[in-house]
């Protein structure tokens, strides 16, 4: 089991927060350099063994513990929220794809996000 990392999960819309210690956070957004030029990479590969909370697509991660708390009560509060938070953490991903692996030796969850 590969673990590297905790991780901070928003539910998008309700931005319900929930934390899970003890993932692997694998982070491989950037450009590398390639015999053609440069090839942009922009994700985030996450393995989630505990099953509390299934993330799902438009989550919002952050890693390691994050207790920002948004104010969603109104839309227009929500999106000034927002823009704080992502002053404060600008290195932000948001879910894409979720699949459910939780089957053999290793159960687990694998997150890809952006």
């Amino acid at each position: 089991m590969l673990k590297n990392a905790d991780v901070t999960i928003y539910e998008s819309g309700s931005y319900v927060r929930h934390f899970i210690p003890g993932v692997y956070w694998f982070d491989c957004r950037g450009r590398t350099a390639t015999g053609h030029g440069q090839t942009v990479t922009d994700s985030v590969l996450l393995y989630l063994y505990t099953f509390d909370y299934i993330p799902k697509a438009g989550d919002i991660l952050v890693a390691g513990n994050c207790e920002y708390v948004f104010d969603a009560s109104t839309e227009r509060t929500a999106s000034e929220s927002m823009k704080a938070f992502r002053a404060v953490h600008p290195d932000f991903a948001v879910v894409k794809n979720a699949a459910d692996c939780r089957y053999g030796g290793l159960p687990h969850i694998e997150i890809t996000a952006r």
